[in-house]
């Protein structure tokens, strides 16, 4: 195994300049969720070059390919998502957006050139793989639906992919460093609409009217109460409600107010529990006052549930990438973000993990941020780590 590691170090090494351009190219030519055209027209161009065989127009605009190594064995998947956000930014890089208004800003054309590379080297390494290794180019990640998409359209069969990786840049480490847990490693994020009803009148006239307002704000306040009476302390949740509107005129008592959030969690227990506290409360408490009140629930991801099994894997391959142990951070407790990735671990075992892309001397930026910069320096750790991971499920003979 020595041997290959220097093998995968010395080929990602040549490989480099190749993958930094292919990920500036991406940077520089942003595209929405489900409007990746130009990024599935250059990806499907890249994989036909090393020689695989490419679908297209897999649950919309995503690509996939796959390396047959014709000899018998486990069949596995890597996904890296395609798309980009409606951000401007702000970076003054030399290969900045070119698309006003749209920019990679969650570190999406990092993935994307992540597993370009790792197909690359995978092409290079054919000899030494059994089985079937997929890579899933995904639309819509932003959108909420392109992996489920991705899957309907049947990227997981043909055959059935046994365990699939992921991984998400992550500026709050460095460069060279990986973060890692099993079992819950994000949050669900179901998005609320709660719709308050009351009569309107004239504010010289309160008696004749029933303030939505007042409603609105007697059910945020006993929603406070929530979390901290219905959630075992030891597990993880966040309800927030982000947006108010409701009234037209300074003298005029409103009918109605509207009221969004989400609501952000680790076990579906919980999640149903606290949806359930929610209706009660806003239901009744609009009722008391001499309203009524209507809770809608848009559901989002699942949260990402890493496999123990090839988590110890994944770890393993790491530790024959990085440079040191140390630079293997296991995290405590869930982030609160949500990744669509979770819909592929309902299907198959499956493991994400974070990259550290935060750079030195340099502003990395946050995700979501108009100044996100990746340190490029973790590409090559990050399509290592892939290849690793590959051998070690599909390498030898069998």
């Amino acid at each position: 195994m020595m041997d290959m590691r220097e093998k995968v170090k010395k080929l990602t090494e040549e490989n480099m300049p190749e993958v930094v351009q292919w990920r500036r190219h991406l940077h520089r030519c942003p595209e929405l969720s489900f409007e990746e055209f130009d990024t599935a027209d250059f990806i499907a161009e890249k994989l036909t070059a090393m020689g695989y065989e490419v679908k297209r127009n897999v649950g919309g605009t995503g690509v996939t390919a796959a390396l047959e190594s014709g000899k018998p064995g486990p069949a596995i998947a890597f996904r890296a998502d395609m798309d980009a956000l409606p951000i401007l930014e702000e970076t003054g890089l030399p290969f900045e957006s070119e698309r006003a208004g749209i920019m990679h800003a969650c570190g999406h054309d990092g993935h994307m050139a992540i597993l370009l590379g790792t197909a690359q080297l995978a092409a290079q390494l054919k000899d030494a793989y059994c089985g079937t290794i997929k890579f899933i180019f995904q639309p819509g990640e932003e959108a909420n639906g392109g992996a489920k998409c991705v899957i309907h359209d049947g990227a997981l069969k043909n055959p059935p992919v046994e365990g699939i990786f992921g991984l998400h840049m992550i500026p709050e480490l460095p460069a060279g460093t990986i973060g890692i847990k099993a079992g819950y490693l994000s949050a669900t994020d179901d998005e609320f609409v709660i719709r308050v009803r009351g009569k309107g009148a004239h504010s010289s006239e309160p008696e004749s009217g029933v303030n939505a307002i007042v409603i609105a704000s007697h059910i945020i306040t006993a929603m406070d109460s929530i979390l901290s009476h219905n959630v075992n302390p030891f597990d993880v949740a966040v309800l927030s409600i982000c947006q108010i509107s409701g009234g037209d005129a300074i003298n005029v008592i409103p009918d109605s107010v509207e009221m969004k959030g989400m609501l952000r969690c680790i076990e579906k227990a919980d999640k149903e529990r606290i949806r359930e506290r929610m209706n009660q409360i806003a239901q009744h408490t609009a009722l008391a006052l001499g309203g009524d009140c209507e809770v809608e629930f848009i559901p989002g991801f699942p949260s990402v549930n890493n496999d123990p099994a090839l988590t110890k894997i994944t770890i393993e391959a790491a530790k024959a990438v990085l440079d040191s142990e140390d630079d293997i951070y296991i995290i405590e407790r869930p982030h609160m973000g949500s990744e669509d990735f979770a819909y592929y671990q309902e299907e198959v075992p499956g493991v994400m993990f974070m990259l550290g892309c935060g750079q030195e001397e340099t502003v990395t930026g946050t995700l979501h941020s108009a100044n996100l910069n990746i340190n490029e320096k973790s590409l090559s750790y990050g399509i290592r780590i892939f290849v690793m991971t590959a051998l070690a499920l599909c390498g030898g003979e069998r």
